[in-house]
C-alpha cells in the first residue's frame, strides 16, 4: 500500500525546488542585464513569502559563470547571522565572490552601513533580497504576488491533481497574497483530504 505524498511539503516547495515564475518570459534577461550595469549591485524588494529567495537560488546557473564563489548570508529576525558558501571548484582564476543576502532589513541602519561596506570591500557582486528597500543599493527587481502566478506554481506542484480556482482564490485572499503562507494553507486543506479519502482509496485497491 502506498500512501500518496502531499505536493505541498516543505521538501517540495522550499526555495531552490521550483523556479522562480517571471511575469514575462524575458524579464530573467532584463534583470541580469541592469544587475551587471550597476556594477553587480542590487536589491529584490517584495513581501514575505514572495518568492525572493526562490528567484535567487533561479538566478544562481546563470550568476555562476559570472562568479566563482556565491555566498549566502541569512539575517535572521532576532539578528542571527548564518550563511553557506557554494564554490565551482577549489582553483579559479577568477576570484570575485557575489554575496547574496537575505533578510538585510533585521538589521539597524547603522549595522547595515557597516556590513555592506565591509562585504563591498571584499566581493565581486552583492545582491540583496529584502522586504522594504534600503538606501544605498539599487533596486534590480519589485516582486509583485499575483494571483496568477500562485495558481501556475499549484498546477507545477499538482498537475493530476487540480484544485477548485474558487477554493485557490480564497485561500489566495485569506492569506493576504502570500504565496509561502497560502502554500502552507493548501498543506493543511491536503492533508485533511488525506485522512478523509486516501484510506478509501487504498482499501479499493487492495480489494482489486
Amino acid at each position: 500500500m502506498q500512501i500518496e505524498r502531499n505536493p505541498y511539503s516543505t521538501c517540495f516547495t522550499a526555495p531552490g525546488k521550483l523556479p522562480f515564475i517571471f511575469p514575462a518570459p524575458d524579464q530573467p534577461e532584463r534583470l541580469l542585464a541592469e544587475f551587471e550595469r550597476l556594477g553587480f549591485q542590487g536589491q529584490i524588494v517584495g513581501p514575505h513569502g514572495c518568492g525572493k529567495t526562490t528567484l535567487t537560488e533561479s538566478l544562481e546557473p546563470y550568476l555562476e559563470s559570472r562568479f566563482p564563489t556565491i555566498k549566502r548570508i541569512t539575517i535572521r529576525t532576532d539578528g542571527d547571522v548564518s550563511g553557506r558558501i557554494k564554490e565551482n571548484g577549489i582553483k579559479n582564476s577568477h576570484p570575485s565572490t557575489l554575496f547574496v543576502i537575505d533578510g538585510i532589513e533585521n538589521m539597524s541602519w547603522l549595522q547595515r552601513r557597516i556590513f555592506i561596506k565591509s562585504i563591498n570591500r571584499m566581493a565581486g557582486g552583492l545582491l540583496l533580497t529584502t522586504h522594504r528597500a534600503i538606501r544605498g543599493v539599487p533596486v534590480i527587481y519589485q516582486i509583485a504576488p499575483s494571483f496568477q502566478i500562485f495558481s501556475r506554481i499549484v498546477s507545477l506542484l499538482s498537475p493530476d491533481q487540480p484544485i477548485d480556482q474558487q477554493l485557490l482564490k480564497q485561500v489566495f485572499t485569506q492569506n493576504n497574497d502570500s504565496i509561502r503562507e497560502s502554500l502552507m494553507s493548501l498543506y493543511t486543506i491536503w492533508e485533511e483530504d488525506r485522512q478523509r479519502f486516501i484510506p478509501v482509496r487504498d482499501t479499493q485497491s487492495a480489494q482489486l
